[in-house]
This record gives C-alpha cells, structure tokens and sequence, in this order.
C-alpha cells in the first residue's frame, strides 16, 4: 500500500483515536506527528496492522505530549504559576450518565480496551499494536474488560455462593 493509500484508509479512524483521548487541537498535532513519522518509517509498517501501528504510534505521541505538560506544569508549579492538570479521559465524553459511570470504574488499561474495540472498532491484532502487546493478550485484556464493564452497568444485589459437598 503507498502512502497515500495508508494515509486515506486510516486518517479517520486515528483521528477518532486521537480525539477520544485528547483534546481536540492536541489530537490533531498528534495525528500530523504520527504521519510525519509513519512517511520516515514506512518500511517499519507492518502489512495488515499498519492501522493498528498507527494508534500506537500517536498513542505515544500524545503520551509524549502529556509527559511534557506535566514536566512544564511541575516547573511552573514550582514556580507559582500554573496548577497542574490532568489529561482528558474518554469516559467524559460519554452523554449517557449510567455508562459513563460505568466507564468510569474501570481502570485506565480497561477503558482503553473497550474505547479501541467498541468505538473505533479495532480489531484485536491492530488493537494489539497500538497497545505494544500481543493479540492474545489484548483479547484477554478487551474480554476483561467488557466482562467488568457489564458488571458496572447490570451490578447484582446478591452475589453467588460456591455450595460445597464436604462429607465428615
């Protein structure tokens, strides 16, 4: 795939990757490093994740980002002149108060999960690449996920008790 092509097929979807865990003018800034380094390193694309290795590529780019806010913001602090604050979360752009409470309870790893796999629609090998981990292991993180994201939102008021045949 030339680069044009790339660029066509996955801008969309990195952007709403971007979006969903920055702010809208850092997402962008993101978005144009990370085809900026994906022109330098086309031969390090990998074929048929090369979306996923995008996400991961400003996944880093917008880590990069923050670790410099908060190294400036932990000057400044020192030095009496900003408060520092944190990064965006993607739950907050939930409309729906019950889910994104649920969204809420998750971890961070859990939520990245199911923002990749539920609202960019990733697969698991391109999700995977994003996340610098292996498929296997990202489709374990995803099921947990999911797993305690339906127990936030269905909690139960009673919980189940192992029933054990001990004979003495």
């Amino acid at each position: 795939m030339d680069f044009e092509q790339l660029y066509r097929a996955t801008y969309p979807r990195v952007l709403a990757y971007a979006r969903s865990a920055a702010a809208p003018e850092d997402a962008d800034d993101a978005v144009a490093e990370t085809y900026a380094i994906a022109w330098r390193r086309q031969r390090d694309i990998p074929s048929g994740a090369e979306l996923g290795w995008l996400i991961g590529v400003v996944r880093r780019v917008l880590a990069n980002t923050r670790r410099g806010r908060r190294r400036a913001g932990a000057l400044h602090a020192l030095l009496n002149l900003q408060p520092r604050a944190p990064g965006p979360d993607p739950a907050d752009r939930v409309a729906d108060p019950e889910l994104r409470a649920a969204l809420l309870a998750l971890s961070p790893l859990d939520r990245e999960a199911v923002v990749l796999t539920a609202w960019l629609d990733l697969s698991s090998t391109d999700a995977a690449e994003a996340l610098g981990i292996t498929p296997a292991a990202f489709r374990m993180r995803a099921a947990r996920a999911r797993r305690r994201l339906r127990a936030a939102l269905n909690p139960t008021t009673t919980k189940e008790q192992a029933q054990w045949n001990a004979t003495t």
